[in-house]
């Protein structure tokens, strides 16, 4: 405690003199507490560095930008290396009193949320009509699970008949390929049936020609892609059925399997929205017992719009996503200690990872990799790890060789025994479902979900701190072109419900979009039209450390503005899952649906163009599309919208395209095609095909046109052939005439003594159609047509 030595103190003010008169006005004092700092004068720039009880880094930083503030070269990129961070330019325009800056970071509860079940409650009694197929697997008799499968198709086929469907059952091989199912579903005329029930998904036994895949999702994966070619233009709809494949009570073990045809369907629904019905799963072995018939068909008769259901024996349950609220459930959290075991901890990810982990405590990390030193940046990864105080081993090893796996587990010093495993592993993968075949999915399942598997059954034995798999939002929601990817995350939150029934660690994270991961300009800004927000390293990790801190088994880690997200994600079919989210819910109630043609038109658009010439026409409509155009990109008014500005460089991506279309179409109330934004260049171009479409002058003008011809072709024809040929008295109710009905005639004809307006008069009422004789042709017209004398 020198500085509390009146001595130093007194020196302590004499270099403070000394200094000022050399022109020094600023002092850091450099301790735990600043003490001496504040006995200088006022005309002093004087800051500490930290201060009691505030001994973090903010405090530190937040002392250095005020140092910064006086004229001090602060040299601030240092603090961001090996973050991931990167300069952001201001706009080289003049400022427009718009906020441009960037957005106050929010707290991981914004960013962190939970699957969760929603007991749904069915009214009625519901009924289904028409011709549904039944598909189940081919019987192995020696097998008991499909033994019970068995028992399953039985109740499903007298659920179905009982609730008024006819049912026809086909049992199809699950190892079969593409061209057998197209035959069997061919023989089944599946494409006229009213739906289809798939028993497929509850055959969980392994694929015998893909090691790592087994026959539910390997066959519920060609199934879909067989009826998405067979199908096009039908209306029936595809329902997959599980058992036991998602876990709605935390006692509840989901099989990976099953979790997997999940994941996959949530991406078939979003490739496939007009096939895909929705995902069912019936109790497993613990409530093999229960009757879900009537609650099967309540789903399949598509009550209350739900896709993702489970039942049980108390009731059915929809899926939902919702923010996560709660306090932290740990005492003290989690601190990472002695050996850590990382897959993938070379890779983008897994780096970010593990100098987090050395920074915070871990004494001896093990990065795995498929190509171990050999991976581009390894050493220098390896020198920031040792700079933080941690040694570290890169070690090359493929986590789906089980053998290989158990040689490097077994090689970890004794001395520093394994504390944690982090599972980072995967293999990405973007294709269309239909160009996905069976050995790709072998192949994204190998590493992710073959190598979880091995990672838990090799170290159940070893008192570990935490289990933790990197999962994607592929698993949680789905994703266009995702389908392997899906089905392979999926399982990984299954795995960890699995082990925490088991009263094992373990604790599954879905992330969202990090920065500067790999992924490309186009990648992000398709995903940023989506919603979904890049996250920071440090804000991400930032998020783990408070999921392990609470003790969460499956968290989805995300930065998304849902009310940007919702609109495209359900652009062509409802999703109960996210209607509860921020943003999502309206005051309503659950989820605005998508607008569809429809929805009644825009307030007061038809009237106005209907009483509008041409070119005020086109005026109202371009600035129609403006607006929306300007909705759909984020922008704050129709002005920021160019006439000419072609659509693609204005920012349009496919889901703010499909948005576009939606809006233009409920406005107008008609149904536009999801390209209609790329079908047309521009802004006034796309004005100038919504008055095609519309028409509306057009029909002014056709009408007046064919009023004409109808007046010329009256007047040439005698009343008598008209009375004559039965077509006089159908003339003279469209006018809203019937004999004895009063006629005003603004000139009486010829000889009828009748003054003009004189309603009364016997000539102004017609009392037999003989009488119509007396009417010349061209009165009759304007009778009928409503001319100026009628």
């Amino acid at each position: 405690y020198w500085y509390r030595n009146l001595r130093q103190t007194v020196r302590f003010h004499d270099t403070v003199q000394h200094l000022q008169a050399d022109g020094h006005t600023l002092f850091i004092e450099t301790s735990a507490h600043p003490v001496l700092t504040p006995t200088l004068p006022d005309d002093i720039t004087a800051i500490g560095t930290l201060r009691r009880n505030e001994g973090t880094l903010r405090r530190f930083l937040t002392h250095a930008a005020e140092a910064f503030t006086h004229g001090t070269p602060i040299q601030w990129t240092t603090l961001y290396d090996n973050t991931g961070a990167h300069p952001t330019d201001l706009p080289t325009y003049p400022f427009q009193r718009q906020h441009y800056w960037l957005a106050p970071d929010r707290d991981g509860d914004g960013r962190r949320h939970h699957v969760t079940w929603k007991h749904l409650s069915f009214t009625g009694s519901a009924r289904l009509t028409g011709r549904w197929l039944l598909i189940s697997p081919t019987d192995h008799s020696a097998d008991h699970h499909t033994d019970r499968n068995g028992e399953l198709t039985t109740d499903v086929a007298q659920a179905l008949t009982s609730h008024g469907a006819t049912v026809t059952h086909l049992t199809i091989d699950p190892t079969a390929d593409r061209g057998a199912l197209t035959t069997l579903l061919t023989e089944a005329n599946a494409t006229a049936c009213t739906g289809i029930v798939s028993l497929l998904g509850t055959d969980e036994l392994p694929h015998p020609g893909h090691p790592g895949v087994d026959r539910a999702t390997a066959s519920t994966m060609l199934l879909a892609q067989t009826l998405a070619d067979m199908t096009q233009g039908s209306k029936v709809r595809l329902w997959t059925v599980t058992r036991g494949a998602v876990a709605v009570s935390p006692a509840e073990r989901p099989s990976l399997a099953g979790a997997q045809v999940w994941g996959l369907g949530r991406c078939v629904a979003l490739e496939l929205p007009a096939l895909w019905g929705g995902l069912v799963d019936v109790p497993g072995a613990a409530e093999a017992g229960v009757r879900i018939g009537e609650q099967l068909v309540q789903v399949l008769a598509a009550a209350g719009g739900e896709d993702q259901v489970a039942l049980r024996a108390s009731g059915a349950y929809g899926r939902r996503l919702l923010p996560a609220t709660g306090a932290p459930t740990g005492a003290t959290g989690y601190t990472p200690r002695g050996t850590v075991l990382v897959t993938g901890g070379t890779g983008a990810l897994g780096g970010h990872l593990a100098r987090w982990l050395a920074r915070n405590g871990a004494e001896h990390l093990v990065l795995i990799g498929r190509r171990g030193k050999d991976t581009p940046g390894a050493s220098e990864l390896s020198a920031d790890i040792e700079e933080l105080g941690a040694s570290v081993t890169v070690a090359g090893c493929d986590v789906s060789d089980r053998d290989a796996l158990q040689e490097l587990l077994a090689s970890l010093p004794a001395d520093r025994p394994l504390t944690a495993v982090f599972h980072a592993a995967g293999v990405p993968h973007s294709a269309a479902l239909a160009d996905t075949d069976v050995e790709t999915l072998a192949r994204v399942l190998s590493g992710k979900v073959a190598g979880a598997r091995h990672l838990h059954e090799l170290t159940r034995e070893r008192e570990l701190d935490a289990f933790v798999l990197y999962a994607s939002g592929a698993g949680v929601w789905g994703g266009g072109e995702q389908s392997a990817y899906g089905a392979a995350n999926a399982a990984l939150d299954a795995l960890a419900e699995r082990r925490r029934a088991e009263e094992l660690p373990a604790t599954s994270i879905a992330w969202g979009l990090w920065e500067g991961e790999g992924m490309g300009q186009e990648g992000a800004a398709f995903l940023g039209s989506l919603g979904l927000r890049p996250m920071a390293p440090e804000t991400a990790l930032a998020a783990l450390q408070e999921t392990l801190d609470r003790g969460e088994t499956c968290a989805t880690v995300v930065d998304a503005d849902w009310s940007r997200f919702a609109p495209a994600f359900t652009a062509f079919r409802p999703s109960p899952l996210i209607e509860e989210l921020p943003g999502v819910r309206t005051t309503d109630g659950p989820a605005a649906r998508p607008e569809s043609a429809e929805t009644p038109a825009e307030h007061g658009v038809m009237a106005r163009l209907r009483g509008a010439p041409a070119a005020e026409r086109q005026e109202i409509l371009l600035d129609l599309v403006r607006r929306h155009a300007a909705v759909a990109l984020g922008h704050p008014g129709p002005e920021h919208i160019d006439p000419e500005g072609g659509f693609r460089q204005l920012g349009f991506s496919s889901v703010t395209a499909v948005e576009l279309a939606a809006k233009l179409g409920a406005a107008v109330g008609r149904t536009l095609p999801a390209t209609f934004a790329f079908d047309h260049p521009n802004a006034r171009a796309a004005a100038g095909r919504l008055d095609e479409l519309l028409a509306v002058g057009k029909d002014d003008e056709d009408g007046a046109d064919l009023e004409a011809e109808v007046r010329r072709a009256l007047q040439t024809v005698p009343l008598a052939r008209l009375r004559d040929a039965g077509l006089l008295e159908g003339l003279l109710e469209l006018a809203g005439l019937r004999p004895g009905t009063a006629v005003a005639v603004a000139d009486a004809p010829a000889g009828s003594g009748t003054a003009a307006g004189d309603t009364e008069s016997h000539a102004n009422r017609l009392d037999t159609l003989d009488e119509v004789d007396e009417l010349d042709a061209e009165s009759l017209v304007n009778l009928v047509l409503g001319g100026p004398d009628s």
